[in-house]
């Protein structure tokens, strides 16, 4: 149900990529020189998408820190990164993944429940999860994804890696969007699941999430889905028409993740298929009409 975006991409502008920079939520930790070379390996290998391999590395540290949110969300991240990574129909190493994902965000969230990084990438491996199980199983837990994303964007999480382009509040408004816009808007719908679809929130939160980031094409196809969705349920021309701009614009932006290429290939689709907009999502088509929910 969640389009959470997929980070990626090596960047001068990456904090991590200074000499032997440590973060100072290790602690006491800084200065040690095998955690100095555990943590510069880490951050190599995830700037390479070598995940796996990086993630042992910040394992070790985690290890000599526990209860350490920053590292327990920093590993949640790479799992779930690997897994958006696998081939779509390896589901069952797919829902591993993200099950890792899952249980680190945990982790974090019980190591900090403050923390709004955290939030951030337990509703990314939920929301992957969710839809990988199914529809059935990513209405379930709609109001409970709802609460989340209200909750980290209340908490204003101020981490950002490449510059601006990967904000984590820029991501939680990006996830709302998304959900916003594929949870139908019927006020029967909040009956049944307990939350209701908001195209309005929708377009307010993706030009939040724009407005904060450097340019993204995951954003601006986003932008152009509400845009569409909008325009088709209220038979709006003149937002369709706003929303094919959006992804047009989106083809000349500059590609950052792994991902791009095939958010782009989606935003062809919508161009031609603007009807479908609504039930977009990286994951595939999320066709939530009413006679499904009943």
């Amino acid at each position: 149900m969640l389009l959470i975006p997929c980070w990626a991409a090596a960047s001068a502008l990456h904090p991590d990529a200074i000499a032997d920079f440590m973060p100072p939520e290790l602690g006491a930790l800084r200065g040690d020189p095998q955690v100095q070379m555990w943590w510069n390996e880490g951050t190599d290998l995830e700037r390479r998408e070598q995940l796996l391999e990086s993630t042992q590395r910040y394992e070790q540290i985690e290890a000599l820190l526990p209860g350490s949110a920053f590292l327990q969300w920093r590993i949640a991240r790479n799992y779930w990164r690997h897994a958006e990574l696998l081939p779509a129909d390896d589901k069952s190493s797919r829902q591993h993944y993200f099950g890792l994902a899952d249980a680190w965000a945990s982790r974090s969230l019980e190591s900090n429940p403050e923390c709004g990084e955290c939030i951030l990438w337990k509703l990314a491996s939920m929301g992957r999860l969710a839809t990988t199980g199914g529809v059935l199983q990513a209405m379930h837990l709609a109001s409970t994804i709802a609460a989340m994303i209200e909750r980290g964007i209340a908490l204003n999480p101020t981490h950002h890696d490449e510059g601006r382009a990967n904000v984590a509040l820029a991501n939680l408004y990006y996830a709302g969007a998304a959900f916003y816009r594929i949870v139908p808007e019927r006020v029967w719908v909040k009956w049944m699941i307990g939350v209701r679809g908001d195209r309005e929130r929708s377009l307010d939160y993706i030009r939040k999430a724009m407005a904060i980031s450097n340019p993204r094409v995951d954003y601006q196809v986003e932008l152009g889905a509400v845009l569409l969705c909008i325009g088709h349920d209220r038979h709006d021309a003149a937002r369709i028409e706003e929303g094919r701009q959006a992804l047009r614009e989106a083809m000349g932006i500059a590609r950052f993740q792994s991902t791009d290429d095939l958010d782009l290939a989606h935003a062809r689709i919508l161009l031609d298929a603007p009807e479908r907009a609504c039930g977009y999502s990286r994951d595939g088509w999320i066709e939530l009409s009413e006679t499904k929910l009943h």
